[in-house]
């Protein structure tokens, strides 16, 4: 399934924080939203699930604007692994991830054992079989990350957008949140999109990055095109070292120092 925007601007107060974004992502491809504190990669997310409404320009799933659809329907092909959540009351892992079905389940009668079935398939994807019973206020944070991505997953949707799926999560966790990431947007007519700090992740995992600044984007395309020393001094204002590693063959982005000329501000995200 094909996700695309074209010409998305959005703001608050007449004030622009994603500023006339195009970009596409097709099936099989993981696409990357890197950028500095401010550039709008989180609020770009937000326009493409249609949180937001925007100002001018479209997103469209498989050539279908949003706009038209209901919120069921988007959410029967978007899942969104947001950046910030914390659970309202103590229910129990399991029955947390089971919300994701709600797009799913007939409008009356509830949860079926097809319903749990897929329920029990995303904890076991996501290593969470052993806590299904535990309330999901008793996690640490990286436990209940990975809940949220299982939760996700239990849409069975065919795009994914992760925002910063990886924080508070060991090492461990990490790679297993990006490989299913990579994974996921490989199983055929699925698609993925990650809002990330880590450069050097973006460029392991990512198909395309798109490199966001002010709210536009500065640079789009492979992680080789996209990450260079002039990129990276124009979005973050500093001097970096962009070597490739010897053990992934990915590329490495060291920041040295501050730039002599630094850019502006962005926008809040």
């Amino acid at each position: 399934m094909k996700l695309a925007a074209d010409g998305v601007r959005f703001g608050y107060g007449g004030r622009p924080v994603v500023d006339g974004v195009t970009l596409e992502v097709p099936e099989g491809r993981l696409l990357g939203l890197v950028g500095p504190n401010g550039a709008g990669k989180s609020t770009l997310l937000r326009c493409l699930y249609g949180a937001h409404r925007l100002a001018s320009g479209a997103v469209r799933v498989d050539d279908v604007d949003i706009a038209t659809l209901s919120r069921r329907e988007i959410a029967r092909r978007i899942a969104v692994v947001p950046q910030n959540c914390a659970p309202a009351f103590a229910v129990r892992v399991d029955e947390f991830v089971g919300m994701g079905r709600f797009a799913r389940e007939p409008l009356f009668g509830g949860p079926t054992k097809s319903d749990w079935a897929v329920v029990a398939r995303c904890l076991a994807e996501m290593g969470l079989a052993d806590l299904a019973e535990r309330p999901v206020d008793e996690l640490s944070g990286g436990e209940f990350r990975r809940v949220l991505v299982a939760q996700a997953l239990a849409q069975e949707p065919s795009v994914i957008l992760f925002d910063e799926p990886v924080q508070q999560l060991d090492l461990l966790h990490l790679l297993e949140v990006m490989e299913f990431a990579k994974a996921f947007s490989r199983r055929g007519g699925t698609s993925g999109v990650i809002v990330l700090h880590d450069l050097g992740l973006a460029a392991r995992y990512c198909d395309t990055i798109a490199l966001l600044h002010d709210g536009r984007i500065t640079a789009i395309g492979t992680p080789d095109e996209v990450l260079t020393v002039a990129n990276v001094r124009g979005a973050y204002g500093v001097e970096a070292a962009v070597q490739r590693c010897p053990a992934t063959g990915a590329l490495q982005v060291v920041p040295l120092s501050p730039a002599a000329s630094r850019p502006k501000e962005g926008s809040p995200s």
